[in-house]
C-alpha cells in the first residue's frame, strides 16, 4: 500500500514529546551557560513560558554542508583572533593608526538568512562593522526598485580605508556560500 502524496502524514505523539523534550533541553543548557547554574527557581517558572513561545513561533535553523564546518570554525576562530589583535593594536598606537571609513559592500549572497548571517559575522574582520544594511532575496517582485536598490548590501565602517577590507569580506562571503547549504558556493 503506497501512502497518498498529497496527504500529509500525521505526527506521532511520541515525536512530539521528543521534541518538546529536546526543546527544554536547549534551554536548561542555555540557562545554564548564561546565568552560571543561579536562578533555577525563576528559570523553571520560565520554561513553560519559553517552551510555549518556541513552539509557536519556531526559528528555522540554516542548514549547513557538514564538511565545511571544521574549516569555517578554524576560520571564525582566526579572524576573531586577528580582529581583536588589530584593534587593540591600532587604540594603543600613539597616535591611535586609524582613519575611519564608510563604504558600501554588495553582496552576493542569494537568501536574506544567509545574509543577516553575513552581516553578524562581519564584525569579526580586522576593523570592519556592519551599521546598516539591505537585504533582498532573488524572488524581490517589486518593479518599482532601481538598479542600485535590487541588489543586497551592507554598509561597513572601517577603521582604515586603505586596507584590502573588500577582500577580506568577499572571502567571508565565500566562506559562507560552502558553508550554508541554501547557497550556490561563490569561487
Amino acid at each position: 500500500m503506497v501512502p497518498d502524496a498529497g496527504k500529509e502524514r500525521p505526527q506521532s505523539s511520541d515525536s512530539g514529546l521528543s521534541r518538546l523534550m529536546l526543546r527544554a533541553l536547549l534551554w536548561v543548557l542555555l540557562w545554564w551557560l548564561l546565568a552560571g547554574g543561579q536562578g533555577w527557581w525563576f528559570f523553571l517558572a520560565l520554561l513553560p513560558l519559553l517552551l510555549w513561545c518556541s513552539w509557536l513561533w519556531p526559528v528555522p535553523l540554516l542548514s549547513v554542508r557538514w564538511r565545511y564546518v571544521p574549516s569555517f570554525i578554524a576560520y571564525f576562530f582566526q579572524q576573531m583572533w586577528r580582529g581583536g589583535v588589530d584593534v587593540a593594536w591600532r587604540a594603543f598606537r600613539t597616535p591611535p593608526a586609524i582613519s575611519p571609513n564608510w563604504q558600501r559592500y554588495t553582496i552576493r549572497l542569494q537568501h536574506a538568512s544567509s545574509q543577516r548571517v553575513m552581516a553578524c559575522l562581519i564584525s569579526l574582520m580586522p576593523g570592519t562593522t556592519a551599521c546598516r544594511s539591505q537585504m533582498l532575496t532573488l524572488t524581490t517582485e517589486s518593479t518599482e526598485l532601481t538598479q542600485e536598490d535590487e541588489q543586497a548590501w551592507l554598509e561597513l565602517h572601517l577603521l582604515r580605508k586603505d586596507d584590502d577590507w573588500a577582500e577580506e569580506v568577499s572571502q567571508l562571503e565565500q566562506r559562507l556560500s560552502q558553508l550554508l547549504a541554501k547557497e550556490t558556493p561563490l569561487c
